[in-house]
């Protein structure tokens, strides 16, 4: 692919990377606050709600870089697991369940990315089958090591459906950013080339334009004044003789 340069300052590779790693820093700076939360605040809880970046995030990022996006579910897994001190099945657990969030992406092939966030019944579509990926991922690697798999259903129900809802509402409200759920490389590609042509409709304006210098407009303005008082040229006292006034 030919390089792009975003704004003659960074190349598309450059964007690509800061955009990723800016979501990477977001989704692990609230997952620590998240753990802090379950340790301090829930340590006396059997259940809690998880608040958690990983549905919002996975989930833009998927639209935005597409495979890429495939970091963030399992990150999000070993981050959790490791922040927790978790025994190693549940890192698999989390990292594996996580991962089944990427059949979603095989949903852009039913109905492509531009009409999936150009209704909003359509983007409800996109984090729902996420979450009951994740759920089902979950409780189906966890049965794999003998839990009860309608039990860890339930318990990761009711943990995730906050960040799910969380997720929904996020994405209908950046559905209406331009350029946040797009595809980058298209989107990048659509401003460059709205911007070829702003800068043609312009050029389109001002083609047959001369420039004139002071003594070119000074001379036109010295032609207007003398016209003005040698009149347009037409005598019409012999159309309206005095008699007639």
């Amino acid at each position: 692919m030919k390089k792009l340069n975003i704004h003659g300052v960074v190349s598309y590779n450059q964007y690509k990377l800061v955009d990723i790693l800016l979501f990477m820093v977001i989704m692990t700076a609230l997952e620590a606050v998240n753990v802090f939360a379950i340790r301090v605040w829930f340590a006396d809880s059997v259940i809690t709600f998880s608040v958690s970046l990983m549905f919002t995030v996975s989930l833009i990022v998927l639209v935005r870089w597409n495979w890429l996006g495939a970091i963030f579910p399992p990150l999000h897994g070993v981050l959790y697991s490791a922040f927790l001190g978790a025994p190693v099945e549940t890192y698999v657990i989390y990292a594996v369940g996580n991962s089944f969030l990427l059949f979603t992406w095989f949903l852009f092939k039913v109905i492509p990315k531009e009409k999936l966030f150009s209704r909003w019944y359509l983007t409800l579509i996109y984090p729902v089958i996420a979450f009951v990926l994740v759920i089902f991922g979950r409780a189906l690697v966890a049965l794999c090591f003998g839990n009860d798999f309608l039990a860890i259903l339930g318990t990761n129900f009711y943990a995730e459906s906050l960040n799910a809802v969380f997720a929904l509402m996020a994405l209908l409200v950046l559905r209406r950013a331009d350029g946040m759920l797009e595809d980058q490389k298209t989107y990048l590609k659509r401003v460059a080339r709205e911007k070829d042509e702003a800068q043609t409709q312009k050029d389109e304006v001002w083609k047959g334009y001369t420039e004139l210098d002071e003594e070119a407009l000074k001379k036109l303005h010295d032609y207007s004044l003398r016209k003005d008082e040698e009149g347009d040229g037409i005598d019409l006292r012999d159309e309206y003789p005095p008699e007639s006034r």
